[in-house]
């Protein structure tokens, strides 16, 4: 199966837009939108490894071990169980796709 990201990018003033790309047994793929200055408040996801990938604009994204400022095209990975939360620092649209995907043995 194949899904255009692109298709599903939409920003609004009123807050960051988030939304379920697809799921599997294993992973969970959701898109993120961010206006400039926009933010979401820190969460975790236990038991899940994050690997967040920035598609357009700049991220910051805050996990436990501390910030990681990203461009279009910049990969990070993260423990899922430690709080983290994307901010849009940039002055254009933001957009990234997250997959959290089961720790091993879980």
């Amino acid at each position: 199966m194949i899904q255009s990201v692109a298709g599903l990018l939409e920003f609004s003033d009123d807050g960051p837009v988030t939304k379920k790309v697809t799921e599997t047994d294993r992973a969970i793929w959701t898109l993120v939108c961010l206006r400039p200055g926009q933010a979401m408040p820190p969460f975790t996801h236990r038991r899940r490894e994050a690997f967040v990938y920035c598609l357009q604009g700049e991220v910051r994204v805050t996990p436990g071990e501390g910030p990681a400022e990203l461009a279009a095209g910049d990969l990070a990975f993260y423990d899922g169980s430690k709080e983290a939360g994307p901010s849009n620092p940039g002055t254009a649209d933001a957009a990234l796709l997250v997959n959290l995907v089961r720790k091993k043995g879980d």
